[in-house]
C-alpha cells in the first residue's frame, strides 16, 4: 500500500507556522490540520512524510524561499506605515524624541529644586535621569506630578 501524497497546499503553508505573530501561526496549524482532514491524512501521515536522512550520494534539496500570500501586509506594509509585531520591550519607545527632550528637561528642573523633594523623589529622579528621557507612560506620568507640584510651589507668592 503507497501513502497518500501530502497536498501542494500544506507546503504552502508550513512556513507560516513559523511566523513571529502568535495569531498567524495558529491558524496556519489549523489551516494545514484541515487541508490534511481533508484529503484523509492527519499530522502523523505529515510526520512520517518529511525523510529523516540522506542517502549517500544524493543531491540534497534546498527550497526556493518564497514569500507567503498571508504575510505580504508585514513585509510590504499597509500604505504608509509597516505593521511591526509586539514585543516585550515596546513600552521603551511609548513617546516621541520631542517628548523624552521634554522629560529631560523636567529631570533637570526637579534636580535644580531637591531640597523640596523627599527622599524618594530624590531616588526616583536619578534613577529616571538615567534613562536618558525613554520613560514608560507611569513613570512620565509621575514626573509630570513631581514637576506641576514644584512649578506650582515657586509661582506661589511668599
Amino acid at each position: 500500500m503507497t501513502p497518500r501524497p501530502i497536498p501542494e497546499s500544506v507546503r504552502a503553508l508550513l512556513p507560516l507556522c513559523g511566523a513571529a505573530n502568535d495569531h498567524e501561526a495558529l491558524g496556519a496549524c489549523r489551516g494545514i490540520g484541515r487541508k490534511l482532514q481533508a484529503a484523509g491524512l492527519d499530522w502523523h501521515a505529515l510526520a512520517a512524510a518529511i525523510p529523516t536522512g540522506e542517502p549517500r550520494g544524493a543531491a540534497r534539496f534546498v527550497p526556493a524561499p518564497t514569500q507567503s500570500e498571508f504575510s505580504r501586509r508585514r513585509e510590504k506594509g499597509c500604505g504608509a506605515a509597516t505593521i511591526h509585531p509586539f514585543d516585550v520591550y515596546s513600552w521603551r519607545r511609548a513617546f516621541t524624541p520631542k517628548q523624552e527632550n521634554e522629560h529631560r528637561a523636567r529631570v533637570r528642573f526637579c534636580q535644580d529644586r531637591a531640597w523640596r523633594l523627599t527622599e524618594w523623589e530624590r531616588g526616583f529622579l536619578n534613577n529616571v535621569a538615567r534613562l536618558h528621557g525613554n520613560l514608560s507612560i507611569k513613570q512620565a506620568d509621575r514626573l509630570a506630578a513631581m514637576t506641576d507640584r514644584l512649578d506650582m510651589e515657586v509661582r506661589q507668592p511668599c
